[in-house]
């Protein structure tokens, strides 16, 4: 459940009038986990003003609307973290269920663990993808709130990654090998990859490989490219583009990114101004 205000920041103005005049300022949404985990593997969370109204809580009566086909982006910022939290507490409430000893092994898949032994303990890091409180590093985050912009009935605060914390906890995550970011004209602005790898020549390279297949998308007209993963030598690659910079994540042999937390990391990086 989300608050509906909160997600539409940067909405057209049409349909934040329209949820105004349809007393929705105070209304919530239940976002569907299946669509929302979908979108955040493409990178992007987009549905029609339709399909967002369909999710408020308690129904309401179908009404139609000029803005039903408009396409909605909805934040990663706010829902990523949301999401994560649901995977972190459908984990927590997994390993809480037992199987019964008596029960056949249908499958010989599950195994029994040891008489006295006690259960494996849960990695944090498996979905904190971000922490605020950096006690080492407190002049790159401000401690206050800054506002962005306001929409009628709420207040948008954000707060906001630097290159360096980006990259420090995009390794910090299970099966990442290493993480930069990059200016358009290849110029590396922070970096935590292997001491063997050459981080200025990745940084220099990564806006020709992800220009070349944007330019190759544009010409099928599919779009703008907005996000880009390959594998080379069984190691998987990822691509975001965050407006002017390039933040980029590579994995280990045969590992698959957490594509998730990299999307919500990179929408850290999104400082762009809201109007």
């Amino acid at each position: 459940m989300v608050a509906l205000a909160s997600l539409a920041e940067t909405w057209p103005e049409s349909v934040r009038k329209e949820i105004v005049e349809m007393n929705l300022v105070d209304a919530k949404i239940a976002l569907p986990a299946a669509s929302i985990e979908q979108a955040l593997r493409q990178g992007r969370i987009a549905f029609s003003w339709k399909t967002v109204r369909s999710w408020v809580k308690p129904p309401m009566r179908p009404v139609p609307s000029a803005n039903d086909e408009s396409v909605l982006e909805l934040p990663l910022k706010d829902v990523a973290p949301l999401f994560l939290a649901r995977q972190n507490e459908a984990a927590k409430a997994q390993q809480k269920v037992s199987i019964d000893a008596e029960i056949p092994n249908l499958f010989f898949g599950f195994p029994q663990p040891e008489p006295g032994s006690a259960p494996a303990a849960v990695n944090p890091n498996d979905s904190n993808y971000y922490v605020w409180d950096d006690s080492n590093d407190t002049a790159k985050v401000d401690a206050s709130e800054a506002k962005r912009g306001t929409t009628p009935g709420s207040k948008f605060l954000a707060k906001y990654a630097t290159p360096n914390e980006v990259v420090s906890r995009a390794v910090e995550l299970n099966g990442v090998a290493g993480a930069l970011i990059a200016l358009p004209d290849g110029l590396m602005v922070a970096s935590n990859i292997s001491p063997d790898l050459n981080a200025d020549t990745l940084a220099a390279f990564l806006p020709q490989i992800f220009g070349k297949v944007s330019q190759c998308t544009k010409e099928l007209r599919m779009g703008e490219l907005n996000n880009l993963n390959f594998t080379v030598g069984n190691v998987p690659w990822k691509i975001f583009r965050v407006n002017s910079i390039f933040f980029a994540a590579f994995g280990r042999t045969g590992e698959a990114l957490p594509t998730i937390q990299l999307a919500a990391l990179a929408a850290e990086l999104d400082h762009k101004p809201k109007t």
